[in-house]
Protein backbone atom coordinates (compact mmCIF):
# COMPACT_ATOMS: atom_id res chain seq x y z
CA UNK A 1 0.00 0.00 0.00
CA UNK A 2 1.45 3.49 -1.23
CA UNK A 3 2.44 5.76 1.67
CA UNK A 4 -0.31 8.92 2.23
CA UNK A 5 0.45 12.18 2.15
CA UNK A 6 -0.79 14.70 4.74
CA UNK A 7 -2.58 17.57 2.42
CA UNK A 8 -1.86 20.87 4.32
CA UNK A 9 -4.95 22.70 3.31
CA UNK A 10 -7.88 19.88 4.63
CA UNK A 11 -6.16 17.56 7.06
CA UNK A 12 -6.66 14.71 5.02
CA UNK A 13 -4.43 12.39 3.64
CA UNK A 14 -3.84 12.17 -0.47
CA UNK A 15 -5.42 8.91 -0.28
CA UNK A 16 -8.22 10.01 2.26
CA UNK A 17 -9.00 12.67 -0.59
CA UNK A 18 -8.96 10.78 -3.64
CA UNK A 19 -11.34 8.66 -1.83
CA UNK A 20 -13.84 11.00 -0.25
CA UNK A 21 -13.70 12.45 -3.99
CA UNK A 22 -14.77 9.40 -6.07
CA UNK A 23 -11.23 9.18 -7.51
CA UNK A 24 -9.22 5.78 -7.38
CA UNK A 25 -5.39 6.65 -5.54
CA UNK A 26 -2.94 7.06 -7.42
CA UNK A 27 -0.26 4.06 -7.75
CA UNK A 28 2.56 6.97 -6.04
CA UNK A 29 0.47 8.01 -3.15
CA UNK A 30 0.42 11.63 -5.01
CA UNK A 31 -2.89 13.28 -6.05
CA UNK A 32 -3.58 12.87 -9.72
CA UNK A 33 -3.42 15.98 -11.71
CA UNK A 34 -6.34 16.64 -13.41
CA UNK A 35 -7.18 16.07 -17.25
CA UNK A 36 -7.33 19.52 -18.91
CA UNK A 37 -7.45 20.00 -22.60
CA UNK A 38 -5.04 22.60 -23.33
CA UNK A 39 -6.12 25.77 -25.76
CA UNK A 40 -2.96 26.78 -28.29
CA UNK A 41 -3.51 30.24 -28.43
CA UNK A 42 -5.13 32.94 -26.17
CA UNK A 43 -7.33 35.44 -27.34
CA UNK A 44 -5.16 37.92 -25.54
CA UNK A 45 -4.63 40.61 -28.08
CA UNK A 46 -1.11 42.29 -27.53
CA UNK A 47 -0.99 46.07 -26.67
CA UNK A 48 2.18 47.89 -26.31
CA UNK A 49 2.99 47.98 -22.52
CA UNK A 50 2.62 52.07 -21.51
CA UNK A 51 5.95 54.14 -21.99
CA UNK A 52 7.37 56.50 -19.47
CA UNK A 53 8.14 58.79 -21.57
CA UNK A 54 5.25 59.37 -24.61
CA UNK A 55 7.59 60.39 -27.54
CA UNK A 56 9.76 57.47 -27.01
CA UNK A 57 7.05 55.60 -29.52
CA UNK A 58 8.05 58.50 -32.10
CA UNK A 59 11.52 58.06 -31.41
CA UNK A 60 11.62 54.46 -32.40
CA UNK A 61 10.20 55.33 -35.43
CA UNK A 62 12.87 57.25 -36.41
CA UNK A 63 15.62 55.41 -35.40
CA UNK A 64 14.03 52.43 -37.25
CA UNK A 65 13.88 54.58 -40.67
CA UNK A 66 17.08 56.00 -39.68
CA UNK A 67 18.45 51.87 -40.00
CA UNK A 68 16.44 51.25 -42.90
CA UNK A 69 18.62 54.23 -44.60
CA UNK A 70 21.71 53.17 -43.50
CA UNK A 71 21.37 50.15 -44.76
CA UNK A 72 20.28 51.54 -48.22
CA UNK A 73 23.88 53.79 -47.73
CA UNK A 74 25.48 50.65 -47.72
CA UNK A 75 24.15 49.06 -50.52
CA UNK A 76 21.36 46.69 -48.67
CA UNK A 77 18.42 45.15 -50.81
CA UNK A 78 14.82 44.65 -50.24
CA UNK A 79 14.87 46.69 -47.23
CA UNK A 80 11.94 46.64 -45.11
CA UNK A 81 10.50 48.07 -42.15
CA UNK A 82 7.47 46.72 -40.30
CA UNK A 83 5.67 48.12 -37.74
CA UNK A 84 4.33 45.92 -35.26
CA UNK A 85 2.98 47.22 -32.91
CA UNK A 86 -0.19 45.94 -33.52
CA UNK A 87 0.66 41.91 -33.57
CA UNK A 88 3.05 42.32 -30.55
CA UNK A 89 4.14 44.16 -27.15
CA UNK A 90 7.83 42.87 -27.28
CA UNK A 91 8.79 45.40 -30.04
CA UNK A 92 7.80 47.90 -32.03
CA UNK A 93 9.45 47.57 -35.25
CA UNK A 94 11.48 45.46 -36.78
CA UNK A 95 14.26 46.66 -39.64
CA UNK A 96 15.01 44.23 -42.14
CA UNK A 97 18.05 44.17 -45.25
CA UNK A 98 19.58 41.62 -47.28
CA UNK A 99 23.24 41.76 -48.15
CA UNK A 100 25.13 39.83 -50.79
CA UNK A 101 28.43 39.22 -48.50
CA UNK A 102 29.36 38.44 -44.71
CA UNK A 103 31.28 41.37 -45.31
CA UNK A 104 28.88 43.70 -46.04
CA UNK A 105 26.30 42.43 -43.33
CA UNK A 106 28.85 43.03 -40.75
CA UNK A 107 30.05 46.43 -42.08
CA UNK A 108 25.96 47.89 -41.64
CA UNK A 109 25.22 46.21 -38.75
CA UNK A 110 28.49 48.09 -37.59
CA UNK A 111 27.23 51.63 -39.04
CA UNK A 112 23.76 51.01 -37.56
CA UNK A 113 25.82 50.54 -34.10
CA UNK A 114 27.60 53.44 -34.41
CA UNK A 115 25.03 55.57 -35.79
CA UNK A 116 23.04 54.28 -32.49
CA UNK A 117 25.36 55.15 -30.37
CA UNK A 118 26.09 58.91 -31.29
CA UNK A 119 21.99 58.80 -31.16
CA UNK A 120 22.52 57.94 -27.22
CA UNK A 121 20.44 54.27 -27.79
CA UNK A 122 21.58 51.51 -25.67
CA UNK A 123 22.24 48.36 -27.48
CA UNK A 124 20.35 45.19 -26.25
CA UNK A 125 22.50 42.81 -27.67
CA UNK A 126 24.28 41.89 -31.29
CA UNK A 127 24.27 38.76 -32.70
CA UNK A 128 25.61 36.45 -35.51
CA UNK A 129 28.62 38.56 -36.64
CA UNK A 130 30.66 35.77 -36.71
CA UNK A 131 28.70 33.48 -39.69
CA UNK A 132 27.23 36.62 -41.33
CA UNK A 133 24.12 35.07 -42.24
CA UNK A 134 21.81 36.49 -39.69
CA UNK A 135 22.96 39.68 -38.10
CA UNK A 136 20.60 40.48 -35.56
CA UNK A 137 21.25 43.77 -33.04
CA UNK A 138 18.83 44.86 -30.70
CA UNK A 139 17.30 47.84 -29.39
CA UNK A 140 14.45 47.33 -27.53
CA UNK A 141 12.30 49.49 -29.06
CA UNK A 142 13.62 47.85 -32.81
CA UNK A 143 15.03 45.40 -33.80
CA UNK A 144 17.72 44.97 -37.57
CA UNK A 145 17.84 41.92 -38.99
CA UNK A 146 20.60 41.97 -41.70
CA UNK A 147 20.28 39.23 -43.83
CA UNK A 148 22.24 37.50 -46.57
CA UNK A 149 19.89 36.38 -49.23
CA UNK A 150 19.60 32.63 -48.37
CA UNK A 151 18.78 33.44 -44.59
CA UNK A 152 16.34 36.25 -45.67
CA UNK A 153 14.27 33.59 -47.75
CA UNK A 154 14.70 30.80 -45.76
CA UNK A 155 13.57 32.41 -42.44
CA UNK A 156 10.93 34.59 -43.98
CA UNK A 157 10.36 37.35 -40.94
CA UNK A 158 8.11 39.38 -43.66
CA UNK A 159 6.01 36.16 -44.23
CA UNK A 160 5.67 35.54 -40.31
CA UNK A 161 5.08 38.75 -39.84
CA UNK A 162 2.76 39.40 -43.03
CA UNK A 163 -0.27 41.26 -40.75
CA UNK A 164 2.31 44.05 -39.94
CA UNK A 165 1.95 46.99 -41.99
CA UNK A 166 5.17 48.21 -43.55
CA UNK A 167 6.61 52.00 -43.04
CA UNK A 168 7.50 53.86 -45.48
CA UNK A 169 11.03 54.72 -45.08
CA UNK A 170 12.05 56.05 -48.32
CA UNK A 171 12.65 59.98 -48.65
CA UNK A 172 12.39 60.41 -52.17
CA UNK A 173 14.65 64.13 -51.94
CA UNK A 174 17.42 61.89 -50.81
CA UNK A 175 20.40 60.82 -52.94
CA UNK A 176 20.51 57.61 -53.59
CA UNK A 177 23.56 55.32 -53.43
CA UNK A 178 25.28 54.28 -56.48
CA UNK A 179 25.22 51.02 -57.88
CA UNK A 180 28.10 48.48 -57.25
CA UNK A 181 29.97 47.18 -60.30
CA UNK A 182 29.66 44.12 -60.60
CA UNK A 183 33.81 43.81 -60.81
CA UNK A 184 33.43 45.45 -56.98
CA UNK A 185 30.60 42.37 -56.26
CA UNK A 186 33.03 39.59 -57.92
CA UNK A 187 35.59 40.82 -55.51
CA UNK A 188 33.29 41.12 -52.37
CA UNK A 189 32.14 37.20 -53.13
CA UNK A 190 36.25 36.81 -53.54
CA UNK A 191 37.38 38.24 -50.60
CA UNK A 192 34.23 35.88 -48.39
CA UNK A 193 35.58 32.97 -49.60
CA UNK A 194 38.85 33.30 -48.40
CA UNK A 195 37.63 34.46 -45.14
CA UNK A 196 35.83 30.55 -45.23
CA UNK A 197 39.22 28.98 -46.23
Amino acid sequence: MPESHMSPANGLTTESSEILSGQEPSPTGLPKRANRSRISQDDYVPTAVGRKSPHRLEKARELAIACARIGDDNRGRDILVLDLRSATSLVDYFVIVTTSSRRQSVAIASEIDAEMKRQGEVKLGREGTEEGRWVLVDYGDFVVHVFSEDARTYYSLENIWGDAPRVDWVDPNRPQPRAPLQTELALEEEADEEETD
